[in-house]
């Protein structure tokens, strides 16, 4: 069974729309104990590499 932030980082990979993507990102960066500061451009790669070391 996978855990609730399993489940919340396949869905972030997994969605399209860019917004909704970093929405997500941000929901599974907040229930981490640290986590990486997000930088002012954001892109889908960084995103997934940064979803890579979770």
């Amino acid at each position: 069974m996978m855990s609730h932030i399993q489940e919340l980082v396949w869905k972030c990979r997994d969605e399209p729309d860019m917004d909704k993507k970093i929405e997500l990102y941000n929901r599974i960066r907040k229930m981490l104990p640290h986590s990486r500061k997000l930088p002012s451009m954001v892109t889908d790669d960084y995103i997934n590499s940064a979803l890579d070391e979770i």
